[in-house]
């Protein structure tokens, strides 16, 4: 397991009980491993992570990053500007499935970062900006449960 510390939320979300409780929980993750088909400790993927650290707190999800933005359980978002600590975030690459499966799940952390099980480079639960990269070209929209 690896330690991250190299991420601030922002106080003001860590007022919100819903969002202290489930930052509470998926940081205690942070580090652990990837595992594809994962949603428990001993290896997550991305929308096993999601899952998991939802039903800690009470909320049923889906297993399937596709599943969950396509459940109907919260209400949608469409810019990350309207994202707040807490809320999914989905990511969809239109080369896969015309851009109707989503290939990437997470929880917004508020301050632009999320938490998430990642498989890229050494993989695992992890913090990273939605303005990198391949998160910023694919974000497709978050959820709020």
């Amino acid at each position: 397991k690896k330690e991250y510390t190299d991420y601030d939320i922002p106080p003001e979300a860590l007022e919100d009980e819903q969002f202290a409780a489930i930052i509470t929980e998926a940081e205690k993750y942070l580090g652990y491993p990837y595992v594809w088909g994962g949603s428990s400790p001993k290896g997550f993927d991305c929308s096993g992570f999601t899952m998991y650290v939802f039903k800690q707190v009470g909320v049923s999800l889906p297993h399937s990053a596709t599943s969950q933005w396509q459940s109907g359980k919260g209400q949608k978002l469409y810019s990350s500007s309207e994202l707040q600590s807490g809320d999914l975030v989905f990511f969809c690459d239109p080369s896969r499935s015309k851009g109707k499966t989503c290939s990437h799940a997470g929880i917004y952390m508020g301050g632009g970062q999320f938490i998430h099980a990642s498989s890229a480079n050494s993989g695992g639960v992890i913090v990273s900006s939605l303005s990198s990269g391949y998160y910023n070209t694919y974000f497709v929209g978050g959820m709020r449960i």
